[in-house]
Order: C-alpha cells, then structure tokens, then sequence
C-alpha cells in the first residue's frame, strides 16, 4: 500500500480516535424550529431478538451434542457448555448494547440545526456556529493517516463539523462507524432535504492514499 505523501492534508483523513462499531445510535429528527441527529431510543426489540438467535444457536449445538453419537462426554460438555457459552454470548452482547445506548442518551444529541437562524449547535462540545461560520459537514472514509501502511489500517467512517470562526478552520467529530458505505446516509438524506447545509463525501483509495473529495446527495 504504500505510505501517505508527506504533504496529506490531515483534514481529508479520519481522526481515527475514539470507538467505531456497527451500531446505529443516531437517527434524525425536525420540525418547523429544528433539525437535530438524535439518539435512538434503547432498542429492545433487536435485542430479544439477537438474544433469541443466540439461544437457538447454542439449542442447536447441545442437540448435537446430545444426539450426534460421540466420544461420550459428560453432561458438563452436553449441557454445560452450550449453556454457559450461551448465557455469557447473551449478557456479553445485552451489555455492550445497553452501555453504547445508554451513554448516547444520557449525552443527547450530537447536533442541532436552528431552521430559522441557521447556527447550528454541539450540545456535547458547547459550542454553537452562525451559518457563516459552517464550512460543511463530511462525511469521510478512509484510513487513519497516522497509521501510514500498518497492515492493520482498515477504512473506516465518521461524520465530522467543519467549522471556520475568526480565520480558525477546525473539525468537529459527530458520529463513527465500521461502514465503508451507507454509513450515514439515513441521517443525510432527511438533512440535506430540511437543511441548508452542505455536505461533502471524502473517500480514499482502498489500496492507496488518494483521495476523492466531492459534494454529497448533489450527483
């Protein structure tokens, strides 16, 4: 793959910083006075169902257990297992999904659009921006550029705020995610549609470090 020219410009990379994970805690939400990305609601549902899976999954190896013929182990690997190794799939991936939803919650929304004034707020960074003040939002995959060609350098996402207040031009992370596509395409599209702010799709090269930098939803 190669290592990164010397002149990349860091702001077309990711921060590559923080969790990145395939749960979609964000969703949008507006009105007449505001476009805000929100957290989900806890989803309980997809985990009873998940944990539903789950049981069946570890059911089916105990029945093979128990009547594929074998080498005679004992109801310790029969039960046991499938069993234990169930019960800790289910409260392992209960808990890893209630702590990511409980925090986004607890934390509130990661932007919020003023439809009337433009600005645009960080509740979660205190800041607030003047329409002026609003480069874009980018929406980026690629991969971390401080890794240079580590081999482990997989390409990931993140919705980032750039901002430009007092000549200062600075990014602002939102959202990150293991999605090289449709990442946050159900949070731009309704934003794009009730926003006037611009957004921009920044990829790389999956075996190299060039970048593609091209306006979002305006092909």
């Amino acid at each position: 793959m190669g290592r990164p020219p010397a002149d990349a410009d860091p702001e077309k990379f990711i921060f590559g910083r923080g969790g990145y994970s395939n749960l979609r805690i964000a969703r949008p939400y507006y009105d007449e006075q505001v476009f805000r990305i929100d957290p989900e609601p806890m989803p309980w549902l997809w985990i009873g169902i998940y944990n539903l899976f789950f049981a069946s999954f570890f059911l089916a190896i105990h029945l093979l257990l128990k009547y594929v013929p074998h080498n005679g182990e004992g109801p310790w690997v029969v039960y046991g297992v499938p069993i234990g190794f169930g019960l800790l799939t289910g409260v392992v991936f209960t808990a890893l999904v209630y702590h990511e939803f409980a925090r986004a919650n607890r934390l509130g929304p990661w932007l919020i659009y003023n439809r009337q004034t433009g600005s645009v707020a960080l509740p979660r960074e205190g800041m607030e921006f003047q329409r002026q003040e609003i480069v874009h939002l980018q929406y980026i995959t690629t991969k971390r550029l401080s890794l240079n060609a580590a081999l482990n350098n997989d390409r990931l996402s993140e919705l980032n705020l750039v901002t430009c207040r007092d000549g200062e031009r600075k990014r602002w992370p939102l959202l990150r995610s293991i999605f090289n596509v449709w990442a946050f395409d159900r949070l731009l599209k309704p934003l794009l549609e009730q926003t006037n702010l611009p957004v921009v799709r920044v990829t790389d090269e999956w075996l190299g470090w060039k970048i593609t930098e091209k306006p979002y939803g305006r092909e």
